[in-house]
């Protein structure tokens, strides 16, 4: 692998907690060769120089003269890099260690916000068991579980609910995903350690924004066992890119991508394409998972720039069915309908079709009778929010429209997606005004690792972005047969 820039090395990160000693003793020693082995038979690669490393420096020991000579010195690890780059596969690997290094002992708790989440380190770990000789002392129990053969060892998945973990005595508790971790969990797992020698708490991310607390916190605790010399056997390790701003030009970007993420800089990923995509993703995503900066938690959607850009005066084109999306404002005084279809070229057109003045008590009505007479243009969906106009949704199913209601989930989705097709001038509009003076006004707010337009965050009608989002997220999701969903 050719690394783009020799200058930055994949190792060691950009902010860490140094060893006591260039040639320190690690717990990882014994068992790096059956760690290499079995990563090559399970999965036909061996981890990257980097990551062993990495797994190194987590499981140091204090050496020969110090009071804890032979103990981890590291209670509680931290590591933070840029996403795509291995988070997973090293903790999978920390849960392997663990068990061949004390299979009768190892009390092992897998956390992350979601248990699919947890899953992935489980289910990497699992598989490396079951390709190689390991499955001879280890075995799957349950659904998301390990034990040794002979009873001792245990690897668990645990909910990510406090409750849960209280007063389960762990000797490793593994995160996956700590900014999204609540801080209760992470103090559960430190008190479930106990403060016993050789057990640890560990947790690997990519940053987080204003709202995460935990991470916050542990990056404070970070800094400070840096300049402590780990003093408070806190590990620190920070992949980052030197500030919290997207460079204009490739070159610098591509140095600034390489800082944060180690898989760039080994020469693992190809970071062509890698700076191609960034190119396409909001600033905020961008600067939180491919530079690992922290972030806002709140931030603007749409650049105006680039939504301008998406103007053409070509008209509807011929026969091309439309999805009709119907959102109202929040006080119940307008309603916007938008209309979203797919050109022969394969860009998404959308228009807006009209305002309506509504109010509480007759909104409802009002808007299915606008909603019949645009079924004359043999639509393919009427689209809108269950959580909004749901009873206008079952009025149009009751009339024999076809109806796709728009779930709080789907606005993930169809926010990354809309956000995607400008960027990428895959979506072309009419140029309305109230969009243009919409478009400058909409947020856009983090949740979990992805983002959704906000309307509390936005502060103003944003009704006609709401609708084109929604319209865009139909069409690119439509099928044949239109579903109504109630």
């Amino acid at each position: 692998m050719d690394q783009p820039f020799p200058d930055i090395p994949a190792w060691p990160p950009v902010r860490w907690t140094e060893p006591l000693s260039a040639d320190f003793p690690s717990a990882f020693d014994p068992y790096a060769k059956l760690i290499s082995v079995a990563w090559v038979m399970a999965f036909g690669y061996a981890l990257e120089d980097w990551q062993v490393q990495l797994l190194r420096a987590v499981l140091e020991v204090f050496p020969e003269g110090h009071p804890r000579a032979g103990q981890l010195r590291w209670m509680q690890v931290v590591i933070s890099l840029g996403r795509q780059n291995g988070k997973s596969e090293i903790a999978a690997a920390l849960a392997i260690w663990q068990l061949v290094a004390n299979p009768r002992g190892a009390r092992i708790a897998g956390i992350a916000t979601s248990r699919e989440q947890a899953g992935v380190v489980y289910e990497r770990a699992r598989t490396v068991i079951a390709r190689t000789s390991l499955t001879r002392t280890f075995k799957p129990t349950g659904t998301r579980g390990i034990s040794s053969r002979v009873p001792g060892a245990v690897y668990k998945m645990e909910a990510s609910k406090s409750a849960s973990l209280q007063g389960i005595p762990i000797t490793l508790g593994l995160v996956d995903e700590l900014h999204l971790l609540k801080s209760a969990l992470w103090t559960d797992l430190v008190n479930g350690a106990g403060g016993r020698p050789n057990c640890m708490v560990f947790g690997i991310t990519t940053a987080g924004d204003d709202a995460s607390e935990l991470l916050i916190h542990l990056y404070d605790q970070g800094e400070k066992s840096i300049a402590s010399g780990g003093e408070s056997r806190v590990g620190f390790f920070v992949w980052e890119a030197p500030e919290s701003a997207i460079p204009a030009d490739d070159e610098t970007l591509g140095r600034y991508l390489a800082y944060a993420n180690p898989g760039v800089a080994s020469g693992r990923r190809d970071l062509e394409n890698l700076i191609t995509k960034v190119r396409t993703l909001p600033p905020a995503e961008v600067k939180r998972y491919d530079l690992n900066r922290f972030v806002g938690s709140v931030n603007a959607f749409i650049p105006i720039a680039e939504w301008a850009k998406g103007a053409t005066a070509d008209t509807w084109p011929a026969g091309v069915r439309p999805t009709f999306t119907i959102v109202r404002t929040q006080d119940w005084k307008w309603a916007t309908i938008t209309a979203t279809g797919i050109r022969p070229d394969g860009k998404v057109f959308c228009d807006l079709v009209c305002s309506v003045p509504i109010n509480g008590e007759s909104a409802i009505r009002t808007l299915a009778d606008v909603a019949a007479r645009l079924n004359r243009h043999n639509p393919v969906a009427f689209g809108m929010s269950w959580e909004t106009l749901g009873d206008l949704g079952k009025e149009l199913k009751n009339r024999g429209m076809p109806v796709r209601m728009i779930r709080a989930g789907d606005m993930l989705n169809g926010s990354s997606l809309f956000y995607t097709k400008v960027m990428q001038h895959k979506l072309v509009h009419s140029g309305n005004p109230l969009l243009a003076q919409q478009i400058p006004k909409t947020k856009q707010k983090n949740v979990g690792d992805g983002f959704r337009v906000s309307v509390a965050d936005s502060r103003a009608d944003i009704d006609a972005v709401l609708g084109h989002v929604q319209g865009v997220y139909l069409v690119d999701t439509q099928i044949d047969a239109p579903l109504q969903i109630f």
